[in-house]
């Protein structure tokens, strides 16, 4: 929704008085701009549930905003719930970068956001990489969508046994500890593979027939003919385990296009080892 800046110069107004504490101190542009950004912020968050057709739209501009505010709040809240669930089995597998972005992160989100003077700050780098791409958002929306993501990615490596996933990394590299790769990401085109060949998720040794045989099934094909045969093995995959988990398979289903790419590639130089490992 657009605004005209004679709805949202009152809005900003009042927020300014507040930061200030009610007195009467010059501000700088820069602050100023922060705190229009706030508004607008809010504001957001009051439009999206609009489209959801669970708001009511002729309402005034100062409204929206309080409400728009209260929804920021609502979803700090789900994150805290979020992150408080999936701390008691948290797993990072030895990844600095996943248990810092988390288990560090997270926290320190919860303590220092400012819901009120700057919700649009999303403070963290987020470092961790996820299959689906959150850049776009910013503030609790950006660590609300990420923390969503950890948390399915925990549900789905949960299935397969920890020195399982463990060795998976280490066949990629010896300093998996150090990487800033998506684990799930891993061991998802692992289960792709051996979906393929009719393997178990957890056989660690490939042999030269099962890349002969996935080779047979990815040869003559496209990239996108590709991504759509892998987006049927994740749907094999999840609905095995998670049959009626509609947002796994979607998570999962982002990694597609990817895993299509380094697939034909890889088959291209008979180097299908590479990428499953």
């Amino acid at each position: 929704m657009n605004y005209k800046m004679e709805e949202l110069f009152p809005v900003v107004s009042e927020l300014a008085v507040k930061y200030c504490g009610g007195e009467s101190t010059s501000m700088t542009y820069e602050k100023a701009q922060t705190l229009m950004e706030a508004v607008l912020y809010c504001l957001h968050e009051y439009d999206a549930f609009c489209e959801n057709g669970l708001m009511d739209k002729n309402i005034s501009v100062k409204e929206q905003y309080k409400i728009g505010a209260e929804l920021v709040l609502k979803k700090v809240g789900e994150i805290r719930e979020i992150f408080n669930k999936i701390s008691f089995q948290f797993e990072d597998f030895g990844v600095e970068c996943l248990h810092d972005t988390v288990q560090k992160g997270i926290p320190e989100f919860l303590k220092w956001y400012d819901i009120r003077f700057c919700p649009q700050d999303t403070i963290l780098t987020l470092d961790y990489p996820l299959l689906s791409d959150i850049s776009s958002l910013t503030g609790a929306d950006a660590v609300y969508e990420y923390i969503k993501a950890v948390q399915i990615e925990q549900q789905f490596l949960s299935l397969f046994d920890k020195n399982y996933v463990v060795s998976v990394l280490q066949r990629h590299s010896l300093k998996y500890q150090d990487m800033i790769e998506n684990v799930c990401g891993m061991v998802l085109t692992n289960a792709i593979g051996r979906t393929a060949v009719r393997k178990p998720f957890d056989d660690t040794n490939l042999l030269h027939k099962d890349y002969v045989q996935m080779s047979q099934v990815f040869s003559g094909k496209s990239i996108a003919d590709l991504e759509h045969i892998v987006k049927v093995f994740i749907e094999q995959i999840t609905s095995r385990f998670y049959e009626n988990s509609r947002e796994m398979l979607a998570y999962l289903q982002c990694e597609a296009g990817n895993a299509a790419v380094r697939i034909h590639t890889a088959n291209q130089y008979g180097q299908l080892s590479r990428v499953f490992v």
